[in-house]
């Protein structure tokens, strides 16, 4: 301040006397050279400048900016320097208002508003003012005007409210005293979260009002109730386990999510799963086991031995049925946490998982306490001594326990070991005593087969059958269908145990014929039964004039098998092998590891039916056999059939592989050496067609056993349906040809044919009476055909093979007859080929067979007589292979017969015997 005023005076004293005019021009001239206001406003960067150069105290609300720039003064004040600051605060102060007025323009709507609300809060006060000014006013006016009175009744109600207060507290203990009431009609109506939330409500009143010593004592007792209710949680809980109910899993939920225990009641639940398995099979093995008088105090896995055997099966039954009811309860919880919408609203994510969690990893926890306690019981019986039925179901209950068990756990692909082995190696050695058992009865009742036709209904098939039922029941069908395909699944809710037989063991099979139909049936005619050969002509004694013609007789009626009017041709024993091998396919469908197995031995017991037919009706004729049916006749007999000498039933077959067959043996009541009945020509038909009805069923269940048997051994399968099945028709040519070659009297013709001399000098009208005698001997032959036709349908194939047969043993009469021939004119050859064109032309009467079988060759054979010489050589190397070196020779010497083509017929007969030779 002393500052400014020595300034002050300065300069009063120069303005007095002289002034400076140098000094004020200069001051003047300094001050020209500043920039005025608006020059800094069109600059921004001296205008930031100006702006920059305010110092920081300057916006402090503490700072007196007057006396701070007094104080910054100098001891020596210059003037202009002064002006000069002076000037720059004049310009500070001019931008810091701008920019003030511009801050205020931009934001001129906000201030408008906070001006508002500034004006209503004056008003808001103003309001507030008058009414306390009210009050007091109010108050000092009761103060004047109170009385004694007043303050009494004052006094009475303070003390009225306090009583009320005091009542409202007795009502609450009171109510807390009668909470057990109330808690125990929650309990009995199973309403658990409403026991829980009111003896929690109980409990916080009791905290607030634990001062009364009453209270003190209740709130013991509501402690010991909380544990109740949580105890009777748990049993709820426990029972669960067995018997699953919605709602009140529902409620235990909720109730155990109120007391915040709801994960540890999950890990609780599974120790209840696994003691209700344990406690619950104990139980009822001990009631089964216990009409042996077992002890009380017995190990489960022995108990199981105390099991009678005619009880095993329904303990079982009723130890799978309880088990997948516990199951079922497992399932529809994890369903609950999973789908109900309930629980998906009440539960909190965190909860839902871990729950969720819980009980998908639980699932095959539970299925291994299952396996656990099927597997002593299943070891603890030889099944071996069950009747194959029983045997049966006891397979069929553990396969349907591992398809429960698969639905259980949601995949194909469990561990099922427990289960499966005791299976295994009992089924392996129950199935080898077995198939060595059916294979002896089979022989038992080939033995005793009078291979008679079994009357049966043309609907049949063998799906009627009771051994094959279980194809139409909970097992897999042909086409795979699975037990739980229409029932949605095993824990559905309206489904039923799965190990409930239904009781049709006993069902009658409806597929027999009455044994006779009369619409159908004829009388036989009994011209149809006389025999019009006279065998004494055939031997040489025949008269000529008397037999020169056959007799006109009608043409016999052959009744041909008719699929839709006559049933299959099938004997008692062939029904029996069908059910046989129902009964091994059931094994095979009920424990697919031993299906190889079972597969084997249905192919050993149709190759054993094969080689008895073979050889009952065919053993001596095997030489006109295919080389494949020789090798699987030869491979039967050196593998199963019984070695000669050999022990019972458990002897070796030739390959001492364990398993072995007696030989067959044929009925002695069976004549097979009859001319009259054709050699038991209807009992070869029935085996014989009986045998490929047999492999025509095996292509029914091709499908079947393809699914079943393993990859590794379908080459077994390809084989025998490739390699042996086709052979059964086969064998009908061996079978039928052995008739063929009986059924004529082919020797009487060539020793007929013999005695012709064929060296005639005229050509002949009419045939030879050989001809005429073979054909009486075909119409008898299908006269006796006819009457066997009556018995038993012949199927056409049959038909056309015995005639194939026979045409072709009469071809080779002819060859032979006209290869015996010494001498031979041309008029003889023409002889010859009238008689055979007479043969061929009757041939249709009989059969309808294109081409003729051996028709060819006796015509080329008749032919080679016109032959020159040089060309029958060329002959006999192209044809030496279908004639015998008799025939050859007798053509030879027939067209060579003069002396002077002997050495043609020498050479030519060394031909002959040198092509043979290498034949």
């Amino acid at each position: 301040m002393d500052k400014l005023k020595s300034l002050i005076s300065t300069h009063n004293q120069k303005s007095e006397d002289s002034v400076d005019n140098d000094e004020i021009v200069l001051d003047e001239k300094h001050l020209s050279k500043k920039k005025s206001w608006e020059e800094y406003q069109d600059d921004p960067a001296e205008r930031t400048a100006v702006m920059e150069s305010i110092e920081d105290e300057m916006y402090k609300g503490d700072i007196d900016p007057s006396l701070r720039l007094l104080n910054q003064l100098p001891e020596q004040i210059n003037l202009i320097a002064l002006e000069e600051q002076r000037h720059t605060m004049r310009l500070q102060h001019y931008f810091v208002g701008r920019q003030l007025t511009d801050e205020l323009l931009s934001n001129k709507d906000d201030f408008g508003v906070e001006l508002d609300r500034v004006i209503d809060l004056e008003h808001d006060l103003q309001k507030t003012f008058a009414t306390v000014l009210d009050i007091r006013f109010s108050v000092k006016q009761a103060k004047l005007g109170l009385t004694d009175g007043s303050i009494a009744l004052l006094g009475y109600y303070a003390q009225r409210q306090k009583l009320l207060s005091l009542l409202k507290i007795l009502k609450t203990i009171k109510v807390l005293h009668n909470t057990d009431e109330k808690l125990k009609e929650y309990m009995a109506n199973e309403d658990y979260p409403g026991a829980i939330q009111l003896c929690r409500d109980c409990q916080h009143a009791a905290v607030t009002y634990r001062q009364y010593t009453c209270i003190q004592d209740l709130n013991s007792k509501l402690k010991d109730t909380s544990v109740l209710i949580e105890e009777k949680l748990d049993q709820m809980l426990a029972l669960m386990c067995v018997s699953y109910d919605y709602t009140r899993y529902h409620n235990l939920t909720t109730a155990y999510l109120l007391l915040g225990k709801l994960q540890s009641a999950m890990d609780q639940l599974h120790m209840h799963f696994t003691s209700a398995i344990h406690s619950k099979a104990y139980e009822i093995v001990y009631r089964y086991a216990a009409n042996t008088n077992v002890e009380t105090k017995q190990k489960y896995e022995d108990l199981c031995k105390y099991v009678p055997l005619d009880l095993y099966i329904p303990c079982l039954i009723e130890l799978l049925t309880m088990l997948w009811g516990i199951m079922g309860s497992y399932q529809k919880m994890l369903d609950y946490h999973e789908n109900d919408n309930r629980c998906t609203e009440q539960l909190s994510q965190f909860d839902r998982t871990y729950v969720q969690k819980k009980l998908q990893i639980g699932l095959t926890r539970i299925w291994s306490d299952i396996q656990n306690k099927v597997h002593p019981y299943l070891i603890a019986q030889d099944l071996s001594l069950f009747q194959f039925d029983d045997f049966i179901k006891v397979l069929d209950l553990i396969n349907r326990l591992i398809s429960v068990g698969e639905e259980f756990c949601k995949t194909e692909d469990i561990p099922c070991e427990p289960l499966r082995a005791p299976l295994r190696t009992q089924s392996v050695q129950y199935f080898r005593s077995f198939h060595q058992d059916r294979a002896g009865e089979l022989a038992m009742f080939l033995q005793h087969e009078l291979w008679e036709l079994w009357p049966i209904k043309p609907t049949f098939t063998t799906f009627q059958l009771n051994e094959f039922r279980f194809f139409n029941k909970g097992h897999e069908s042909l086409e795979k269908s699975k037990l739980n395909e229409n029932t949605g699944g095993f824990f559905a809710e309206e489904s039923t145990s799965p190990f409930v037989f239904t009781e049709d063991d006993d069902l009658e099979e409806t597929f027999f014929g009455d044994g006779a139909d009369t619409d159908e049936e004829e009388e036989v005619d009994e011209e149809l039964k006389v025999d019009y050969i006279d065998e004494e002509g055939v031997g040489g004694r025949l008269d000529p004039k008397s037999r020169s013609k056959p007799k006109s007789r009608p043409t016999a009626r052959i009744t041909f098998h008719n699929s839709s009017r006559d049933g299959p041709i099938l004997t008692n024993t062939t029904l029996n092998v069908l059910r046989y091998l129902g009964k091994y396919m059931q094994m095979m469908n009920a424990l697919h590891p031993i299906a190889f197995d079972v597969l084997v031995s249905m192919s050993q017991l149709f190759e054993y039916y094969m080689y008895a037919v073979y050889v009952f009706f065919a053993s001596r004729n095997l030489e006109g056999s295919s080389s494949k049916l020789a090798q699987l006749l030869f491979k039967i007999q050196n593998t199963i059939i019984r070695v000669e000498g050999a022990g019972g039933g458990g002897g070796e077959g030739r390959s001492g592989k364990g398993f072995s067959i007696p030989p067959p043996l044929v009925s002695d009541l069976i004549e097979l050496h009859n001319p009259q009945n054709l050699f038991g020509l209807k009992e070869r038909l029935i085996a014989t067609e009986s045998l490929v009805f047999l492999s025509d069923q095996f292509e029914l269940w091709k499908g079947y056993l393809e699914d079943r048997i393993p990859e590794d051994k379908k080459v077994f399968l390809n084989q025998f349906y490739h390699q042996t099945l086709p052979l059964a028709r086969e064998l009908r040519d061996t079978v039928y040809g052995s008739i063929a070659g009986k059924a004529l009297s082919y020797n009487a013709i060539i020793t007929q044919m013999a005695s012709i001399k064929w060296d005639v000098r005229d050509l002949m009208s009419e045939p030879n009476s050989y001809v005429y005698i073979l054909l009486q001997e075909m119409e008898g032959l299908q006269q006796k055909l006819a009457i066997v036709s009556q018995a038993v349908p012949f199927p056409l194939e049959v038909y056309k093979i015995l005639w194939t047969n026979c045409i072709t043993e009469i071809n080779g009469v002819f060859l032979e007859g006209f290869g015996s021939a010494k001498k031979c004119t041309h008029e003889g050859r023409a002889w010859m080929q009238l008689d055979y064109q007479q043969f061929v032309s009757q041939i249709d009467r009989f059969t309808t067979i294109k081409p003729i079988p051996g028709k060819e060759a006796v015509e080329n054979f008749i032919k080679a007589y016109y032959l020159t010489e040089t060309d029958l050589e060329q002959w006999i190397r192209d044809n030496h292979l279908r004639y015998n070196s008799k025939q050859l020779n007798s053509l030879i010497y027939c067209t060579t017969t003069q002396f002077s083509k002997m050495i043609q017929r020498n050479k030519l007969s060394s031909l002959v015997e040198e092509l043979l030779k290498n034949k």
